[in-house]
């Protein structure tokens, strides 16, 4: 039998008839996951977040699922109460972290809104100044962030306010020994 370059060794086996299997050889390995039948795979789609409805505003969306705030904070004192009177150790530490992930997510959540405002107010400040005749301004993400940490400071006073600007200096501090080189970290200057 005279074989072509080019093409991959292939061993015709006999068959008895066309219906009977093919007979395969036991040299190659047998793959494990064998598509009998191709399934397509159903694509679940929202149409409120498809590309060809345009960009999604969020605070519309925030404002129209208000109402899951609500649902959140009651399945957070649920948690609360199950994390009370749960003997099972192991379902109180998952419990736990469920409620921490949470609170976190709300924490989270609270700031970005907060930021939002801040950005909102400066626009509407801005438009005001435009319809006046002044030139556009648009903040830079530097500014936000400056001004959203004058924001968050600018309701403490006195201790409180020490105690949260030592508590940053701390954590930069901290975060810049962890960047520098292990044999200069115990060296003070």
């Amino acid at each position: 039998m005279e074989r072509k370059a080019g093409r991959k060794d292939r061993c015709d086996f006999n068959r008895s008839s066309k219906h009977a299997p093919t007979e395969m050889s036991s040299k190659k390995a047998v793959s494990r996951k064998r598509e009998v039948v191709p399934v397509t795979k159903r694509e679940i789609r929202d149409p409120r977040f498809e590309p060809l409805t345009g960009p999604v505003d969020e605070s519309k969306t925030r404002r129209a699922y208000a109402f899951l705030d609500q649902y959140q904070e009651d399945e957070m004192k649920e948690l609360k109460n199950a994390i009370k009177t749960t003997k099972d150790e192991d379902a109180k530490g998952k419990l736990k972290r469920t409620l921490m992930s949470m609170e976190s997510r709300k924490k989270a959540q609270i700031r970005k809104d907060r930021e939002q405002e801040i950005l909102d107010r400066h626009r509407k400040e801005e438009k005001e100044l435009v319809k006046q005749g002044k030139q556009p301004f648009y903040l830079k993400k530097a500014e936000q962030k400056k001004r959203v940490l004058l924001d968050q400071y600018s309701g403490l006073k006195g201790k409180q306010l020490d105690r949260v600007i030592e508590r940053r200096r701390k954590k930069v501090e901290g975060k810049e020994k962890k960047k520098m080189p292990f044999a200069r970290r115990g060296i003070e200057l």
